[in-house]
């Protein structure tokens, strides 16, 4: 197997529990993988017998509420040190369940490179779920756990920490994945066969905090996925941006109607070459993202100028300076 393939298969896996000694076994899959790394650093010798070691073939892993597997990474790390170091490695984290499956709730890493390394145990803090609770109970509480232990002590990505308090049903983030649904928007496979979602951090905010309507950010989804139809991303920026025009669009006078603002919006990709999506989005200003982007559709999208272009520029709150640089952009 080629490292790329099995970096690829290692960086996607199903939301799913695996055998970790089965994960290992893919990294060592790679061709020449011995000479190519193991070789490259010093293997560490076997941990002397203690009663906190676990064996690395009993351990299993969730990746329901795992961060990704970025392999290329690990193995940059593992040669860059020269070994794996055991004494800073320390204990991982182990959850018993009440069938006795074993399952690393915090340490994945660490056990997949002490595997890779050839180590066949691994020092653990073991917790033992209560006799009475049920595999997806247990899947929650060790996702509550995760989220505890690494949100604030890791570079997690906002997406990673919100698949981790779906896992344990945060009723914000339960209610905020329905908003997606209902978007027809997919963020961390939680929501299978639609579109990803990019600006996680941007459209929550929004949605949180009401800045937009939710009915027309939803609108602003559906018309975004039909103008760029073979695009699998939406832009969270210009979902946002979309959704701020459509409030302000309900507010004018001379409001435009739903249908026609998608056919501008097919109008305006339809060139040669289509236009992106971040044609609209890479103008905006900082401090008013969602007004400046909003601008942008109304002239470069709904063509709209003079009286017309005012009035939605002043229920914009944006003033003389935001769009001469918008302008000057």
């Amino acid at each position: 197997m080629k490292f790329s393939e099995a970096s690829g298969l290692l960086a996607n896996l199903n939301y799913q529990d695996y055998k970790l000694k089965d994960l290992i076994d893919i990294g060592k899959s790679v061709t020449n993988f011995k000479h190519t790394t193991l070789d490259k650093i010093e293997l560490p010798k076997q941990y002397d017998s203690s009663p906190s070691l676990v064996q690395i073939k009993e351990l299993k892993v969730d990746i329901r509420y795992q961060r990704k597997m970025r392999f290329k990474k690990l193995i940059d790390k593992l040669k860059s040190a020269g070994t794996f170091n055991k004494e800073a490695a320390g204990h991982i984290d182990v959850a018993r369940r009440p069938n006795g499956d074993l399952y690393v709730w915090d340490g994945f890493r660490r056990a997949f490179m002490a595997g890779i390394c050839e180590l066949e145990t691994i020092p653990a803090s073991i917790y033992y779920h209560p006799a009475n609770r049920t595999t997806k109970q247990c899947e929650e509480y060790e996702a509550q756990m995760f989220k505890m232990r690494n949100a604030d002590t890791e570079n997690m990505k906002q997406e990673e920490i919100f698949r981790a308090e779906i896992q344990y049903r945060q009723p914000e983030s339960i209610n905020f994945l329905d908003f997606l649904r209902d978007c027809n928007l997919d963020v961390e496979e939680l929501n299978p066969g639609n579109k990803t979602l990019g600006g996680f951090v941007q459209l929550k905010d929004c949605w949180k905090n009401k800045k937009i309507q939710h009915h027309n950010i939803i609108d602003a989804s559906r018309i975004i996925q039909n103008t760029w139809s073979n695009n699998p991303n939406v832009s969270g920026y210009l979902l946002c941006g979309l959704g701020k025009f459509l409030d302000i669009n309900e507010e004018v006078d001379e409001s435009i109607s739903l249908e026609e603002i998608q056919d501008l919006f097919h109008t305006y990709v339809n060139v040669n070459p289509p236009k992106k999506q971040d044609s609209l989005t890479n103008r905006r200003l900082n401090k008013k993202a969602n007004e400046s982007i909003a601008y942008c559709i109304a002239v470069y999208v709904m063509n709209l100028k003079n009286k017309q272009l005012k009035a939605y520029s002043s229920l914009l709150n944006l003033d003389d300076d935001d769009v001469e640089l918008l302008e000057e952009n």
